[in-house]
């Protein structure tokens, strides 16, 4: 459950922190004074957008701190010990920057906002003040109705299965495609091949080619160039590099007999004199048995133009032609084989199609039940939130689009409110007060479900009378005993059911304003009791009213 809220210059409020108990905590307070920011700084740790101007005027950023007890929460547990977290806290953090950037933290730890509304997702469920207008939303109804009968996993099996199988019908589709026009394309690659083929290409090939080519273009004058060195080597009379070699090694060798340590540098000139010699036999053989026959120049050259040739027709380099080839064969065969591909991929379908129908059966048998005992539940409250004769239906018809990621069936909330009239959906109820009770109604019952610890209700009696907001109240008290129940209200018989009672305030000082919090004792809730029944002026009547509602608590 949430332990404890620490807010640091967030809107109107400088800084303030909170200790939560367990069971159900009512926010009270004027009009304006700051109730909905509370509810807005967890979402914004939680992960909602966030924008620059929520840092206080005149200050670099804003802080929002939530601590919650997780010692029975083995979800939440699992879930920090998979992202390498300490799972013996849970301490979410949002810094938001003056400059709109924003940080999280999870237990110290930089996150992404996606990582922590994952994880809010085990640990808190906020219903809104507008959350029956959401409810008018088909999507809404059909995820009440999940939540509620537990069908998330296999929800998310069968979207998984959907995904697969339109992935794989398109799959089939672009082959179906290319299959119709593989005959013409297959004729022009097993034409191109062909030509390709012809010329019996060799890795390599080329390159050795050019190289041989050079050699053997040149040929004359690298027979020079070896000549004239094997000259400077040795042959030349007056003056050679191996003769000149061995006279610096003789007067080393005379110098060494006076400085024995001269021995290193004569060892240097003799294997230099070795490396010399056998560099001249290498020179020599190569001279004696180089190949320039002019007939295989001409080879080569005829066979530097066929490649040549056929590079040109492909708009490529000559060395890619092997390439090319080896793309060719791999598209031919891939032509070749596309009625196989296309048998394997409509048994993969089939298969899915078959998974696809036995989880999606198995979907729409549990929502059958679980549509009528929901019904039955929402029946029963409404009918205590004055609509005595409200009778709620939840239909499931038949999906139009086949192997919808959400099952085979659409999900419709409908409601009876006066005997004698038909059932309707309950987008077509015109009393937004009734509506307003029916989302309560459906909120509640669907709450009980929540494996989650912390339940947050934003004004969700907004639009309902005294006697009833009396019987919200309790009902949310109720709730408490299992949950943890955070609940803004404005009405004095749903304040008056709390556990806990928190008052929100505005103040200023020096053109600046400022929300505090302050925990209610006994006898100031009853003051700020009366104030919600009697306004601004508070008689003996109103108080005496205040404490028979404090004293209605049970």
């Amino acid at each position: 459950m949430l332990t404890d809220i620490h807010i640091r210059h967030l809107a109107t409020i400088d800084e303030l922190h909170m200790e939560l108990l367990s069971r159900t905590t009512v926010f009270t307070g004027e009009s304006g004074a700051g109730k909905s920011i509370l509810i807005e700084a967890i979402e914004l740790a939680l992960g909602d957008r966030a924008a620059a101007t929520w840092v206080r005027p005149g200050q670099e950023k804003a802080e929002i701190n939530l601590a919650f007890d997780i010692h029975a929460l083995t979800s939440v547990k699992t879930w920090l010990n998979e992202h390498d977290l300490d799972m013996d806290q849970c301490l979410i953090r949002r810094v938001i920057h003056k400059d709109g950037r924003t940080r999280s933290y999870i237990n110290g730890t930089p996150t992404t906002i996606q990582a922590v509304r994952e994880l809010s997702e085990c640990l808190l469920y906020i219903h809104g003040q507008y959350e029956h207008q959401a409810l008018l939303k088909a999507e809404k109804q059909r995820d009440l109705l999940d939540q509620y009968a537990g069908h998330l996993p296999l929800l998310e099996t069968i979207k998984n299965l959907a995904l697969q199988r339109r992935t794989i019908t398109h799959e089939i589709e672009v082959l179906k495609n290319r299959g119709k026009e593989s005959g013409q394309r297959s004729e022009w690659l097993r034409f191109q091949l062909a030509e390709l083929h012809a010329l019996q290409l060799q890795p390599g090939e080329w390159q050795t080619l050019e190289e041989e080519s050079r050699k053997l273009t040149y040929g004359k004058d690298l027979i020079q160039y070896i000549q004239q060195a094997l000259r400077l080597l040795t042959e030349d009379e007056n003056h050679n590099v191996l003769s000149s070699l061995h006279e610096v090694q003789k007067t080393l060798e005379l110098a060494n007999h006076v400085d024995s340590g001269l021995n290193n540098w004569v060892a240097i000139l003799q294997q230099s004199s070795i490396q010399l010699g056998d560099l001249e036999k290498e020179l020599r053989h190569y001279v004696e048995h180089v190949d320039l026959d002019p007939e295989q120049l001409e080879k080569i050259e005829q066979r530097i133009s066929q490649l040549y040739h056929m590079a040109r027709k492909h708009q490529i380099n000559p060395g890619e032609l092997i390439s090319l080839q080896e793309r060719l064969e791999t598209e031919l065969h891939s032509l070749e084989t596309v009625d196989s591909q296309i048998t394997h991929l409509s048994q993969q379908q089939h298969n899915i199609e078959t998974a696809y129908k036995t989880a999606a059966i198995h979907l729409s048998k549990s929502r059958e039940q679980a549509a009528s005992q929901l019904a039955q539940e929402i029946t029963k409250l409404i009918r205590t939130l004055a609509l005595p004769h409200g009778t709620c239906h939840i239909i499931l018809e038949t999906e139009t689009m086949p192997f919808s990621p959400y099952g085979l069936e659409r999900v419709l909330f409908s409601m009876q409110t006066n005997p004698g009239q038909p059932s309707q959906p309950i987008t077509k109820i015109a009393s937004g007060g009734e509506l307003s009770r029916i989302s309560l109604a459906i909120h509640l019952a669907t709450a009980e479900q929540h494996t989650i610890p912390t339940l947050v209700f934003d004004e969700v009696d907004v639009g309902v009378g005294g006697a009833i907001a009396e019987k919200v109240g309790k009902l949310l008290r109720k709730l408490g005993k299992d949950y943890q129940v955070l609940c803004i209200t404005h009405h004095p018989h749903v304040a008056s059911q709390g556990h806990q009672h928190i008052l929100v305030e505005k103040s200023y000082e020096k053109n600046q304003t400022f929300t505090q919090i302050r925990m209610l004792a006994h006898k100031e809730r009853t003051t700020e009791i009366a104030r919600m029944l009697g306004g601004e002026k508070i008689t003996q009547k109103t108080l005496e009213h205040a404490r028979e509602l404090v004293g209605q608590e049970s």
